[in-house]
Formats: structure tokens, C-alpha cells, sequence
């Protein structure tokens, strides 16, 4: 067990560094970058100006260079500068990691409630029409936008609840924590309890 579980962290760890080695490539080679960016957006185009920020961000370099600075700066959580609001990226990031992580784990948790027992009871009612009817949900909940399924379920709260919580400031309380994090919770989670709903009933066709 525990040489399967060093096995699949490593291959865990290998899949990770091909992702962001084949994203860091293909964002070098799309045309433009930041400095094209910070550039046209002031309205001018200076290019010993613009070769100067290329310089100094590392844009010269060849792009394995690059990758191995960005890996380095990483590992020591620097992430560079805003360009928006000239702060270090990493306090920009850094508050927004506790609200994340507690968005993660409601959404996970509304998609293990939902997904699991609609998926047992898929298996057990097989072609049935309740059956069906929850295919024909879950196989919308992985063919629809997350997006536009975003916007239904804002149009739904504002409709039937008559407005949403909006995140302005901390939650006082456990209850308004939950309030404020149930809608986009629901939207992320509905995906993946229909991913579970699919998998779990698969499973259970199989034992049953």
C-alpha cells in the first residue's frame, strides 16, 4: 500500500511539472506578452522602452531559461509584481486562498451529498423513468457551461430568494459563512456530484 500511494505521488508530481511546462511553452509562443499588453493599453509603442521592460522581466531569455527562473521564484512563493496595483502577487493571492479552500471543500461536500445516493438510487430503480430523469440531469450538469449554469443558478436565487449575499466583508457566524458560499458552491459542485452520480451508479450496476 504505502509503495502504491509513493508511486502515484510521483507520477502526481511528474503530471504537474508536463502541465505547466507544456502551459509556460505555449504561452511563450502565443503572439504577444506582457509587455505588448502594458504597451498598447497606454496608447504607445516605444520600442526601446518596451525592450528595456523586456529586459528586466526575463522576456529576452530563452524560454527554458525562463521556466527555470519562474520554478525558482515559486518554490520561494515569489510570484512577482501586479502591474494593477504595483503590490507583490503574492499578497494579492495570498487572502483569497482561505475563501478558496472553503469554497473547495462546500462545493466537494455538496457534490458527495448529491452525487452518491442519486447514483445508488440510479442503480436500483435501472430504466426506470426516475432513472431517466436523473441521467438526463447529471449528463446536463457535464454537458452545460459552467458559466452559463453559474448565471441559472443566479437567476434562480435572485428569483426565488429575491436577491444573493454579496462578499464584502468577513461572515460574522458560521451560518452566514455558509449562506454566502452555498450559491457559488452549488455552481462548482453541481458538475462534479454529476461526474460522482455516473460513476457511483456504473459501480453499483456492477456489483449488484
Amino acid at each position: 500500500m504505502g509503495t502504491y500511494l509513493v508511486k502515484r505521488f510521483l507520477l502526481m508530481i511528474l503530471t504537474l511539472i508536463g502541465i505547466s511546462i507544456i502551459i509556460f511553452v505555449l504561452l511563450r509562443l502565443m503572439p504577444g506578452n506582457i509587455a505588448d499588453i502594458m504597451f498598447d493599453s497606454a496608447g504607445f509603442v516605444d520600442p526601446a522602452e518596451k525592450a528595456k521592460i523586456e529586459k528586466e522581466l526575463g522576456l529576452d531569455l530563452p524560454i527554458p531559461v525562463q521556466y527555470f527562473h519562474w520554478i525558482r521564484g515559486l518554490l520561494v512563493w515569489d510570484l512577482g509584481y501586479s502591474y494593477v496595483s504595483e503590490m507583490p502577487a503574492i499578497d494579492e493571492i495570498g487572502p483569497r486562498i482561505p475563501i478558496t479552500a472553503k469554497l473547495a471543500a462546500l462545493a466537494l461536500f455538496f457534490s458527495v451529498l448529491f452525487g452518491l445516493p442519486l447514483g445508488v438510487i440510479c442503480a436500483v430503480k435501472q430504466d426506470t423513468a426516475l432513472d431517466y430523469i436523473l441521467r438526463v440531469i447529471s449528463l446536463s450538469g457535464l454537458s452545460l457551461p459552467s458559466f452559463w449554469l453559474a448565471l441559472l443558478i443566479l437567476m434562480f436565487s435572485v428569483t426565488y430568494f429575491g436577491d444573493i449575499p454579496i462578499y464584502l466583508d468577513p461572515p460574522e457566524n458560521l451560518w452566514d459563512e455558509l449562506v454566502l458560499y452555498s450559491i457559488p458552491a452549488a455552481a462548482v459542485g453541481f458538475r462534479s456530484s454529476a461526474l460522482i452520480m455516473r460513476l457511483t451508479r456504473s459501480s453499483m450496476l456492477e456489483v449488484m
